[in-house]
């Protein structure tokens, strides 16, 4: 037994020590999040406020949107990493969204008999199309970047089942989410860690109560690896769900959903 604990011990420390977290680039990403909220004309000008004033260097935004879904984000290219970045909008309506979250689960596809949420997966749906007319649009036009895929709260929802389907094509990709409910289930989990090529910072402020949904006992798991923001420093957590992160909250907070890296959801734009 105490040898089978050892190994344990020591593949944990391995997995940590190959996870390398790069704060700015989350910071960067968390910015680039809020900017969905803005206006179209707005996004596709890069005049986006405070977003825009700290990074006036992203080129070739292009907005995609579903009016009737009431989802949208962007594309563009960020000289700074080299990065063709895919960017998911969260829900326009933070409270709203909470008080009408379903918590049914759909099949996800025919490689993997795992679950996901119904609702993210409509939401991811109703824009795909346009994401990946984008996205082989921009390959072409960037034939050598790097792959990244971000968003806020819904939107991270969105950007984490976008990046399993690039996963699935085999591209390689950094995703950086902010506030992510959880998305799948157990078997799903197992999925979206099965692929290699990606690497996830899964960044939680605090007490922030969307993370917190759906709940564990109605079957879902959070993907890895999650970046804890706490007080005045950040944990980088273990594997799964590390009950000493954010998983640890007694009392969520929705405020602490509506700020991230010191970015406020309310841009001046």
């Amino acid at each position: 037994m105490r040898s089978q604990v050892l190994i344990l011990v020591i593949l944990a420390t391995a997995v940590n020590s190959a996870f390398v977290y790069n704060e700015v680039l989350a910071t960067e990403e968390a910015a680039l999040s809020f900017a969905a909220y803005c206006p179209d004309t707005a996004i596709n000008t890069w005049t986006v406020g405070y977003v825009s004033t700290n990074y006036p260097n992203i080129e070739k935004p292009l907005v995609f949107e579903n009016n009737i879904a009431g989802t949208k984000g962007y594309i563009a290219y960020n000289p700074t990493y080299n990065a063709i970045t895919v960017v998911f909008r969260g829900s326009s309506n933070i409270q709203n969204w909470l008080d009408n979250i379903q918590f049914d689960k759909v099949h996800y596809n025919t490689a993997c008999n795992c679950q996901v949420h119904s609702g993210f997966l409509d939401a991811f749906n109703s824009i795909k199309s346009q994401v990946d007319t984008l996205f082989t649009k921009y390959r072409g036009m960037y034939p050598k970047a790097n792959i990244h895929v971000t968003g806020h709260s819904l939107g991270a929802a969105m950007a984490t089942l976008y990046t399993t389907e690039l996963a699935i094509a085999g591209y390689t990709v950094q995703l950086t989410t902010f506030g992510l409910p959880r998305v799948g289930d157990t078997a799903y989990y197992n999925y979206f860690s099965s692929f290699t090529k990606v690497t996830h910072f899964r960044v939680v402020h605090d007490k922030d109560v969307v993370p917190h949904v759906p709940p564990e006992n109605f079957g879902f798991n959070h993907v890895d690896r999650e970046i804890w923001y706490h007080k005045t420093s950040y944990t980088i957590c273990q594997l799964d769900e590390d009950p000493n992160c954010s998983d640890s909250v007694l009392v969520p907070s929705i405020q602490d959903h509506l700020s991230y890296m010191g970015f406020s959801s309310t841009v001046d734009c």
